[in-house]
């Protein structure tokens, strides 16, 4: 079970806050751990969980491991002989060197606003949440990113932008360009799965969506936008936008493509609802969704439901999450001092398609669904409903007949040390009655394909999924300007280079075999976030029924 052993793991030290309440630094041994305060200073053995602080070293022998714990909940878990080091650590920067050995990390970046891992051969500026690390004694350096974006530079001074699902490889002499991690690779991780629209569509575009968000001063009035834009490929665009408040414990940000020459509409929402009453300034409901994970007391409000929806008016995707009540859970085994924390009860992740062509699909229907509905895949946490004061983490897709199956599934026991640090494995996989011996199901594995259309230094990222039916699923994601000119990305790329506000729109294209020769073709203008209700363009607008 080794392919996909810290799967769980990762989002509980992920999800949002700082886990202490101070700024310490936690050095968490496994087996022969040796730690110095600086280059000069002698190692001493370390046999219990310690704080280090900036200049210190780490070292791990045979048979060994160790977690580097940051304030925000990020962490390193260093493999076996590993020499490792924290070089500074504050609301600036936060950087680490990985001399040699091997390092999985989980960021949750909010310790620092810059975050990197130099190597012997490589600096490593980290955008996003999930990769691993392994450097050889030559210096040579592999990285693997299971999700978000990692930025990459060599010694000759060139650059590369990593992303979910992708390694690179770099030597002494450059770097390799980044290829996709195959869905067997024991390295491949929690995000290295067939989630085409949930990896480039929603998840990229609501994180966007919520960065801006927060950034702003919005109040929680309606908002509209209007503009005419030209698109990648040189069709003329009328962009519709709407910020909503259907209640005041909820929030929707509507956006319509109008494409008059093609007489068609596409068009999407994102819908976010709370337990309780959000502030008018919505730029605080990111506080909101902090306190829902690691908090010490109960959370006076929480996110109960998130929705992303795209359609052509014909075909459409769907994605969502249902959150349930934070409840108190024993988090012991990440340390005597964390103890009981609130968590999310349970978090059930959806991905499902619909219109005609997935009607006439096996499994449409299945599940309650309407006729013409099909779930292509499920994420399902829950903690003490499928095994009594555990952890559980199923993952489902279609398989060949067309039907929803167990991909891979774990356990976790948050008060087992033991459980922690083998990144959560405490049983097998089950999938119809078969025992997989802690791998994934990989006769219902799908094969995923990432490219870059328009070349390299260019926004544009197309990811595709061939499930084991022949049903086949891709999201293309590029950045556009208002006169149809694709984003080139020169230099030092970063978060930033996503939000262009004014000048640059997200167009997010999502195609499939099921959609009958259709595909839905959606941009997303960021200037709506930061309108006023009456401060806009109306003319030419129009409703939908």
């Amino acid at each position: 079970m080794r392919g996909i052993n810290y799967l769980f793991l990762l989002p509980l030290l992920v999800a949002r806050p700082c886990l202490g309440a101070n700024a310490d630094i936690i050095m968490s041994p496994a087996g022969r751990v040796e730690a110095r305060t600086g280059p000069s200073s002698e190692w001493i053995p370390v046999e219990s969980n310690v704080r280090i602080a900036p200049g210190a070293e780490i070292r791990t022998g045979k048979d060994s491991k160790a977690g580097v714990f940051l304030p925000d909940g990020s962490r390193f878990m260093l493999g076996n002989n590993t020499l490792f080091s924290v070089d500074t650590a504050n609301k600036k920067k936060a950087g680490f060197q990985l001399k040699f050995g091997r390092l999985k990390a989980a960021v949750a970046g909010l310790f620092s606003n810059r975050f990197e891992v130099r190597t012997p051969s490589a600096v490593c500026a980290v955008r996003g949440t999930e990769f691993d690390i392994d450097v050889a004694q030559n210096g040579g350096t592999e990285m693997n990113v299971a999700e978000g974006l990692v930025e990459v530079n060599d010694s000759k001074g060139a650059m590369a932008v990593v992303s979910s699902e992708e390694r690179i490889k770099v030597g002494m002499d450059g770097m390799s360009r980044p290829e996709t991690i195959s869905l067997g690779d024991e390295r491949a991780g929690m995000a290295a799965r067939p989630m085409a629209v949930r990896q480039e569509t929603a998840r990229e575009r609501t994180r966007t969506m919520m960065e801006e968000l927060r950034n702003r001063e919005l109040k929680a009035n309606e908002a509209q936008l209007g503009k005419d834009s030209i698109d990648a490929f040189g069709k003329r665009v009328r962009i519709e936008e709407y910020l909503l408040r259907p209640s005041n414990k909820e929030f929707q940000v509507l956006f319509l493509s109008r494409r008059a020459e093609a007489d068609s509409l596409d068009w999407g929402r994102l819908t976010e609802r709370f337990n309780s009453k959000i502030p008018d300034d919505i730029s605080q409901v990111g506080k909101i969704i902090d306190g829902m994970y690691f908090s010490k007391t109960m959370p006076a409000n929480w996110l109960k439901y998130f929705e992303v929806y795209l359609t052509n008016t014909v075909d459409s995707v769907k994605e969502t999450i249902d959150f349930g009540n934070p409840v108190p859970v024993d988090f012991s085994g990440y340390g005597a001092d964390i103890g009981s924390r609130y968590y999310p009860s349970f978090v059930d992740y959806k991905q499902i398609l619909s219109g005609p062509g997935v009607a006439l699909a096996p499994g449409a229907g299945a599940g309650g669904l309407n006729a013409d509905e099909r779930m292509q895949f499920r994420q399902l946490q829950d903690y003490n409903a499928t095994t009594p004061g555990q952890f559980t983490w199923t993952q489902s897709v279609i398989n060949n007949l067309g039907n929803l199956g167990v991909l891979e599934q774990i356990t976790l026991d948050p008060t087992s040390t033991v459980d922690v640090q083998e990144y959560g494995y405490t049983n097998d996989i089950v999938d119809n009655g078969g025992l997989y011996n802690g791998t994934e199901n990989l006769t219902i594995s799908p094969v995923t394909t990432v490219s870059n259309p328009s070349g390299p230094g260019k926004a544009d990222y197309l990811v595709s999924t061939t499930y084991r039916d022949g049903s086949t699923l891709s999201s293309r994601k590029l950045l556009v300007s208002n006169e149809g000119e694709i984003l080139g990305i020169p230099g030092l790329a970063d978060s930033t280079s996503f939000l262009k506000e004014g000048s640059f729109n997200l167009e997010m294209v999502v195609t499939s075999n099921l959609f009958q020769g259709r595909n839905i073709d959606v941009l997303l203008a960021p200037e709506i976030l930061s309108q006023k209700k009456g401060a806009t363009d109306t003319p030419n607008t129009f409703a939908i029924k």
